[in-house]
């Protein structure tokens, strides 16, 4: 996944350099090459490389084209957390849901941004129990935010 958003970016890098070099200082983009999931995906690359501000962009450029992306919602939250920002990270783990009840992440992630702002613990401990239901491959992050949830409840 993350491999082929950079390959992407690099292949668009070298047409840049390439038009540059042969004299052409404007590259103009008359379509978007890439889909909803790409830019996601770029998302992802750019975050994990902690440029947050390009990572926040590609994630908005994907829900423009999907917005019913839950993965790009759940990722929008995860930069909204990361800075600190938990009633829009809150907003943006509620509207992951909406488009996937199931999402184990976007239950966990609420659970979290709820827990930050000392709010609903109920609603918290409620999520956090779904999530690690649900288990997958986060399930010790899940049972992480679940014992947290008991150990703020008391």
């Amino acid at each position: 996944m993350k491999t082929a958003a950079m390959r992407l970016l690099a292949r668009t890098a070298a047409l840049g350099a390439t038009l540059a070099l042969a004299g052409c200082s404007h590259l103009v983009m008359l379509r978007d090459p890439l889909s909803a999931s790409e830019h996601n995906d770029l998302g992802v690359v750019y975050e994990s490389s902690g440029q947050t501000e390009l990572a926040v962009r590609e994630y908005r450029t994907s829900l423009r084209l999907e917005p019913h992306a839950a993965r790009a919602w759940v990722n929008l939250g995860n930069v909204q957390a990361a800075r600190g920002r938990w009633h829009r990270a809150e907003k943006s783990y509620r509207r992951a849901l909406r488009e996937s009840p199931a999402d184990p992440d976007a239950m966990n992630n609420l659970a979290v941004a709820l827990l930050r702002q000392e709010r609903s613990g109920d609603e918290a401990r409620a999520l956090a129990e779904r999530a690690v239901a649900a288990g997958g491959g986060r399930d010790s992050v899940y049972r992480a935010t679940l014992a947290e949830v008991g150990r703020v409840g008391r």
